[in-house]
């Protein structure tokens, strides 16, 4: 009797410490707090960093469209030198290799493009926040210059939210807005290492297409559960 008493005290408390890593995994981690200099800053320097050599969008012309763009918002006022700025917004275009697929015809690897600023102390050069917008590259013309405005807008948008200032309806609908799956065709940066057949390069594109909108969808839900944007609302939530 008290053996068969053990031996479920024992389980029972082999049940307990097995599940205690996983019930505080569940409970959800209060956010961090956003340096103060961010939301106490009165001036910026935006820098422009140039971007990765795989990078599809035109680095020069998205600074202007950026600078403009906070400029419009008025939150902060740009200066021309890092000498008289509060913090130093700097800004890249990124171009990650998310994904790579692999046959007997090649191998090839898909990239994610995003733009990235790096908020800096002008003192310390130290970076206190990144913000990471991703660029959906799809289409041409129009339908690709609505995408990266899009991305543009969706990069201020988290720069706000930073800051602690209010989104815009049209806002927030802008950053929780990515092509559909399956149904958008795009022109994703494929690097072939070694030559394959046709048919098998389509099906890898295709793959690697779905991937980098997973990855896209993944960093939008992100953002939003972050801010306290229902899923529902996000992008293909």
């Amino acid at each position: 009797m008290h053996a068969t008493l053990r031996r479920l005290l024992c389980s029972t408390l082999a049940l307990l410490l097995a599940f205690t890593p996983l019930t505080r995994a569940q409970q959800t981690t209060p956010a961090a707090p956003v340096p103060s200099q961010i939301q106490q800053a009165q001036t910026i320097f935006l820098a422009n960093s140039g971007s990765d050599p795989n990078f599809p969008i035109d680095e020069t012309k998205a600074y202007n469209d950026i600078y403009s763009a906070l400029q419009t918002w008025g939150r902060y006022k740009l200066v021309n030198s890092p000498d008289q700025a509060d913090l130093v917004f700097q800004l890249k275009g990124i171009a990650p290799i998310t994904d790579v697929s692999g046959n007997r015809g090649g191998v090839y690897s898909v990239t994610s493009p995003a733009f990235q600023v790096a908020i800096l102390d002008p003192k310390s050069h130290i970076a206190l926040w990144t913000i990471t917008s991703p660029v959906n590259v799809k289409g041409k013309n129009q339908v690709l210059a609505r995408w990266v405005s899009i991305a543009e807008t969706n990069l201020v948008s988290r720069i706000k939210v930073v800051a602690d200032q209010p989104l815009s309806p049209d806002e927030t609908a802008d950053l929780t807005t990515v092509p559909k799956y399956h149904s958008a065709r795009t022109a994703v940066i494929l690097i072939g290492v070694v030559g394959g057949a046709a048919v098998a390069g389509v099906l890898i594109a295709h793959h690697e297409f779905d991937n980098s909108l997973a990855n896209q969808k993944a960093s939008q839900d992100a953002f939003c559960s972050a801010n306290n944007i229902p899923l529902s609302q996000c992008a293909g939530g």
